[in-house]
């Protein structure tokens, strides 16, 4: 089966996907990232096959699936993510998600370190060592229900302490097509910098135990220059950008490029637009604001007008506090 994952081995090294990050990464700034400075691959927001299971968990579960015709139109191939306990619901929603026809593979979340999931031996619990069985039926399952699409996994170098041969040796031997290392334990979070000595450990595991797996690395990536170096020394095939895209939304460009405060407010606007224009009254406002410090930096005044922004209620209160401050220059279609 050649996948999405072999093809962007085979064409470019390295290659670049936009990180899964809970109610940051949906259809709505999918669309905005791969119109500003696409990546090779992008990934959905976490969604939860033990919710997708339950009929009362299914509506939001779905909203974090969503991709939206105009996202689909950009040609960005789109990897679902998923996370659970259960590895009959793995198999379950991946044989629903492959029906769909949207997405170029499925990703098993066995990394994020939020204290709750992980007590219920989701995602970074799976990394403890007495869920390994666990882990492996999970990815089993999720191969079953996929058919052809193909299972990656994402992951980090330990829980508690770090364990990059043994943990990730054990998920290598899974026949995975492709594995996302993420260089700091769930213990570590993102407090401390990323261990890309271990992400380099993992590649060498990598030609040792299953030379066909495909290894991304991930972990305080700004700029698609800086993955670039990071991927010579470190022997990974891609790269995955998470934060760094908060920080920089055309982290994924191929050469740093100048950004006027007009744009960037532009910007914000349309996203803000689109995002009541697709998610109408099922999802809050107050999710919009966490991007203000994205589009609104680096120039004289932006703290301020920030801390405007944030005070806002919905998108015309927003619209207004930017005319207000001179930058707005390209009118809102729907306006």
């Amino acid at each position: 089966m050649n996948s999405i994952w072999k093809q962007l081995q085979q064409q470019q090294q390295p290659f670049f996907v936009l990180a899964p990050m809970d109610d940051v990464t949906d259809t709505v700034f999918r669309e905005i990232v791969a119109q500003v400075a696409p990546p090779d691959l992008m990934m959905t927001e976490f969604a939860s096959s033990d919710g997708y299971a339950h009929p009362e968990g299914r509506a939001s579960v779905e909203r974090r699936l969503r991709v939206n015709e105009t996202e689909a139109a950009l040609g960005v191939p789109l990897i679902a993510q998923i996370w659970g306990s259960n590895p009959d619901h793995y198999l379950a929603m991946a044989r629903d998600l492959a029906a769909r026809g949207l997405y170029a593979g499925i990703d098993i979340n066995m990394g994020c370190p939020e204290k709750g999931i992980v007590k219920r031996g989701c995602c970074g619990g799976l990394i403890k060592e007495e869920n390994w069985d666990n882990a492996a039926a999970i990815i089993a399952a999720t191969k079953k229900g996929a058919g052809d699409l193909p299972v990656s996994v994402k992951t980090r170098i330990g829980f508690n302490r770090i364990v990059t041969d043994e943990w990730c040796s054990h998920l290598l031997r899974q026949g995975i097509t492709a594995l996302t290392i993420h260089g700091r334990t769930v213990r570590e979070m993102s407090r401390v910098p990323a261990h890309w000595d271990e992400i380099a450990r993992v590649a060498k595991l990598r030609d040792q135990i299953a030379p066909h797996t495909v290894i991304i690395g991930n972990g305080d990536i700004l700029s698609r220059k800086q993955g670039n170096e990071l991927t010579a020394t470190s022997g990974v095939d891609g790269i995955m950008i998470g934060r760094g895209v908060l920080q920089n939304l055309w982290a994924f460009a191929q050469e740093p490029t100048e950004h006027s405060p007009q744009e960037r407010a532009d910007i914000l606007l349309e996203h803000m637009q689109r995002y009541a224009d697709v998610w109408g009254d099922s999802k809050s406002y107050d999710p919009l604001k966490k991007f203000c410090k994205l589009y609104i930096s680096g120039f004289p005044g932006a703290a301020e007008l920030r801390a405007r922004l944030m005070e806002t209620r919905n998108i015309p209160e927003a619209r207004a506090v930017i005319a207000d401050s001179g930058l707005l220059t390209q009118p809102l279609a729907s306006a």
